[in-house]
């Protein structure tokens, strides 16, 4: 039972420090996964730069929180 609380406690940080990552991607619009280390700003220069790739500017959707930390943005690339 340590040993898999160790392991399930290394995988946390390694996700708390991966940073904003593009779950899905389009020409019309991103969505971002966060924590709350990484903040709502990391994620929208993300999805600017994956709307940036068809011309077009990220504009945030929505937000939702899914536990303590993960959070996902939605943005329109308009």
């Amino acid at each position: 039972m340590a040993r898999l609380l160790m392991v399930a406690s290394v995988l946390v940080v390694v996700a708390a420090c991966s940073g904003p990552t593009v779950v899905e991607s389009s020409a019309t619009a991103v969505t971002v996964r966060y924590t709350t280390m990484d903040g709502i700003e990391a994620a929208t220069r993300l999805a600017q730069a994956a709307c940036a790739a068809h011309h077009k500017t990220a504009r945030l959707r929505n937000a939702a929180n899914f536990g303590l930390t993960d959070r996902y943005a939605h943005f329109d690339c308009v």
